[in-house]
């Protein structure tokens, strides 16, 4: 059973996108190794404008929150966010929650265009 709901994790694919790249990280891969993994994991996702949305949005705000936001990711999400195609598909879709996904994506868009954090430390598997 998959979740859905407005917030940028209340969705599977971004669970998983977050979780696979933080899993990565703690055995030791780079970021942008774990991004191009991530890539043709997600060839199929990312030919869906609906899912490609949800996957640039997880990857960009994963890679910020932990101070390793790629220039290339945060250029796709922000071209989701412009695009306006992911709030289109919850008004058809899910009416009722336009509103707050508006306001998620638009903190989502707020945190993109600030400087983002220093690179966080990450334990390592032994």
């Amino acid at each position: 059973m998959g979740t859905w709901g407005p917030k940028l994790y209340q969705n599977d694919l971004a669970e998983d996108i977050r979780d696979y790249y933080k899993e990565q990280l703690r055995r030791g891969k780079k970021g942008i190794d774990i991004t191009q993994e991530l890539l043709i994991q997600y060839q199929t996702e990312l030919s869906d404008c609906e899912e490609a949305s949800v996957f640039w949005f997880a990857l960009a705000d994963t890679q910020w929150n932990l101070g390793r936001l790629e220039e290339k990711v945060k250029e796709n999400a922000l071209k989701y966010i412009l695009s306006g195609d992911d709030l289109e598909h919850w008004k058809i879709e899910n009416p009722k929650m336009v509103k707050a996904r508006k306001e998620t994506i638009e903190e989502l868009r707020q945190k993109l265009l600030s400087p983002q954090p220093q690179e966080k430390k990450i334990t390592q598997y032994k």
